[in-house]
């Protein structure tokens, strides 16, 4: 449970980071990303952090992106 807790707290920090970085860039660029595309970062970037993080996370990136819940144990 505590390492479900944990991948949660990463993806949910990966959220937030993802779109605070996209307000920073439509306040000061003036640009807007799509919301897919902000899906895919936030996707790609919460894997990279858990392939880093948790040594137990041992799934490829085309098996998170089809099935992140069964990659974290949610069945």
């Amino acid at each position: 449970m505590i390492q479900i807790l944990s991948i949660l707290k990463i993806i949910w920090f990966t959220f937030f980071w993802v779109i605070w970085k996209e307000k920073n860039n439509r306040v000061f660029q003036n640009a807007a990303s799509n919301p897919s595309i902000l899906l895919e970062i936030v996707n790609l970037n919460s894997f990279l952090w858990l392939e880093s993080k948790q040594v137990s996370f041992s799934y490829s990136y085309h098996d998170w992106w089809k099935h992140p819940p069964l990659c974290i144990g949610i069945h």
